[in-house]
């Protein structure tokens, strides 16, 4: 069982560590550079060990090494769990999703160990220099994008009721007994703004992609507003990233081979990725794994998702056609590195492909559909050098952006997300579950319960309808 204690709670009075007490392998790990939140930060080395347990917490399978992007894609209609398979995810694959799952458990309380840290480094008390500036800029980062994926994961989209309807607890400084109230979604939104905002005041640091920069939170604000709808400062942010930040689009002749390498790169198409590497990495509980048939390799493409590319399209190389007991399947080949020891698979947050569809969506809401399709048209046609262009226009034009927002991030845990701000119902291939096939966009089950732990702990917290 449970300790029935808040983790909001713990994350105000505990040690950076995890419970010993609670028995889900996300929580069985302590961060190898974990120091204890009551001692104060007194160097810029106590920093950098408190921020090194941010990127410690983004990293495990909690939550963006392995459950938040296979939920992006298994939520949706990409990817479904095969009959032959190890007990991982069925949950979501079915849709029998409860308020008990170990699964939503660990995101909530991961993201919320991440935000512990990251508060501590902004709250530490050392004189601004650049590299006080730079790390404190890079957990106001972490914590923004902390906040923006718990509310798009737990509450309703920002265009639904974000006056009115309950986002998460925003906890910004140290209160040992708090028990707080779920914010409204505006006010996690505007928080997620915020801290972006002030991150991008603070950094000047170029690091390479493992680390977040500068540009890193321009991406990530631009895809922020995208979900608020607020397409002029979307367009703003990523016109800025695009033109001033340095990156890259990869050649379609280079693009599999960029998904094969599993370093960090420097101002190429990745802006900020999550190391995994022969002395920090997930193992078995990697997001490789669940797509790799030499190790788990229970979720599958979707046919007719995989039938949706060209062959011209290079992306179609990212996947491959194989058998499982005599039956055609689709194997996802987008982390092929699980099982080389030397390195491992990183796991890829914001690329600049997804800025170019971002400024294409905006330019579309925006009424300037030749810009739209001028951004589009960059990445379909760099994917697929032979593809003369979109010309579409009107709902076509959106239509195609958003389903090439699906070919692009597919398996990198978007589409759910994708799905639920555009309002669109779910409907999946005839390999997903009988049962499970059409998700409305009414339906409760869209959005992901608050843990039971925290609903039993804070009579505060209110549970989303249906759970």
């Amino acid at each position: 069982m449970k300790n029935l204690t808040s983790i909001i709670g713990i994350c105000g009075v505990a040690l950076i560590t995890l419970l010993s007490s609670c028995k889900d392998e996300f929580l069985d790990k302590v961060p190898y550079d974990a120091i204890p939140f009551d001692d104060a930060l007194l160097t810029e080395d106590d920093m950098q060990a408190a921020l090194n347990g941010v990127y410690s917490n983004m990293l495990g399978s909690g939550l963006y090494g392995r459950t938040v992007p296979i939920m992006g894609d298994l939520l949706a209609d990409n990817v479904y769990i095969s009959s032959a398979n190890t007990g991982r995810y069925i949950p979501f694959n079915t849709y029998a999703i409860f308020d008990d799952n170990g699964d939503v458990d660990g995101v909530w309380s991961s993201a919320y160990y991440a935000i512990l840290n990251a508060n501590q480094v902004i709250s530490a008390d050392l004189p601004a220099n650049a590299n006080v500036n730079q790390m404190r800029g890079e957990a106001y980062a972490a914590r923004g994008m902390m906040y923006f994926d718990l509310v798009r994961i737990f509450a309703k989209p920002y265009n639904a009721d974000n006056i009115n309807s309950a986002g998460v607890p925003i906890v910004l400084t140290y209160q040992p007994e708090i028990k707080p109230a779920r914010n409204t979604v505006g006010e996690v939104y505007a928080q997620a703004v915020s801290d972006l905002t002030t991150a991008i005041s603070l950094m000047t640091e170029e690091k390479n992609s493992e680390y977040i920069s500068k540009y890193v939170a321009v991406g990530l604000l631009a895809k922020v507003y995208q979900y608020m709808g607020d397409w002029e400062n979307a367009k703003t942010q990523s016109l800025d990233l695009i033109n001033n930040g340095g990156y890259s689009l990869v050649d379609s002749a280079d693009f599999v081979s960029f998904w094969a390498d599993p370093g960090p790169s420097e101002l190429s198409e990745t802006l900020f990725e999550l190391r995994m590497d022969i002395a920090v990495n997930n193992g078995f509980n990697s997001l490789a794994a669940m797509y790799d048939d030499a190790v788990y390799g229970d979720a599958l493409v979707d046919s007719n998702f995989y039938n949706s590319y060209s062959d011209a399209d290079v992306r179609k190389q990212l996947m491959f056609e194989a058998e499982l007991s005599g039956e055609p399947i689709v194997r996802v080949n987008k982390y092929p590195n699980s099982s080389n020891t030397s390195d491992y698979d990183d796991i890829k947050i914001i690329r600049l492909a997804e800025v170019y569809l971002i400024l294409a969506e905006a330019y579309y809401h925006l009424g300037d559909e030749g810009n739209a399709l001028t951004y589009l048209n960059a990445i379909a046609q760099q994917r697929e050098p032979s593809f003369e262009g979109y010309t579409s226009s009107g709902e076509t034009l959106l239509n195609d952006i958003t389903n090439e927002r699906r070919k692009e991030l597919a398996f990198e845990g978007n589409r759910v997300f994708d799905l639920n701000r555009l309002g669109l119902d779910i409907n999946r291939g005839p390999q997903f579950p009988s049962d499970a096939l059409f998700i409305p966009i009414s339906d409760y089950r869209r959005l992901m319960p608050i843990p039971l732990y925290e609903i039993n702990a804070n009579p505060a917290m209110v549970q989303n309808p249906g759970y």
